[in-house]
């Protein structure tokens, strides 16, 4: 078995708790989108569980850090990079605290899937999955802060709020350089964007066509 295939059967790999959120395979594809390199130090803001560093360093290499400023997914994600022998660092922090704890320009990609959430979320998980508006910019100034020049920030949005997400992104000095388009029937449910930091105008656009009728597959 490889390293990585832990995260097909989480219950054997992957430590988490329903009542904090669990991923699904939204997360898997961000990570297969984001293009890292075994020479990238990779940061993941509001990591949850750490799937994303988890998956990605088994898959790809690099070095990772995730934060988040829940402490019992930190305690998960910890439990589960010890369980798999992966060296990443996993942090009790705030977004907006990173960029001093960590150091402005320490990392070469950012991966973020912002935590947007629905009105019938409620309570401290709510609060913590809540990334609209002014706290999305603030996410988004803080990605710049902690990135070199002309590092890569790859994210998930829902993709019928783009116009604000492009909007914050320019405001923030980011320029989206690749987007794919998941399809739910006809209509796009999710974007997967590729950010640079610094970076000039210009985005190639891929569409992947809704398999909620295929049979499930392994995502390695």
């Amino acid at each position: 078995m490889e390293r990585w295939e832990w995260l097909i059967e989480p219950k054997t790999g992957i430590y988490q708790d329903p009542d904090l959120g669990c991923f699904t395979e939204d997360s898997i594809a961000l990570v297969h989108f984001a293009g890292i390199r075994e020479t990238d130090a990779v940061l993941d803001v509001g990591t949850g569980n750490g799937v994303l560093c988890l998956y990605a360093e088994a898959r790809y290499g690099g070095t990772y850090t995730g934060v988040d400023i829940d402490k019992a997914q930190i305690a998960l994600a910890q439990r589960s990079a010890e369980r798999n022998g992966q060296p990443i660092r996993f942090l009790t922090l705030s977004a907006l605290d990173a960029p001093d704890a960590l150091g402005h320009g320490t990392f070469t990609h950012i991966l973020m899937n912002p935590p947007y959430f629905t009105s019938g979320d409620r309570g401290a998980h709510a609060a913590a999955r809540h990334a609209e508006g002014s706290q999305l910019s603030e996410w988004l100034h803080a990605a710049f802060l902690l990135l070199k020049n002309g590092g890569t920030l790859s994210m998930c949005f829902p993709a019928d709020r783009l116009a604000a997400l492009f909007r914050t992104l320019d405001e923030n000095r980011f320029a989206p350089k690749r987007m794919q388009l998941l399809m739910s029937g006809q209509r796009a449910r999710l974007a997967l964007v590729g950010a640079k930091k610094l970076g000039r105008d210009g985005v190639s656009i891929t569409v992947v066509p809704d398999r909620s009728d295929a049979r499930p597959e392994k995502l390695v």
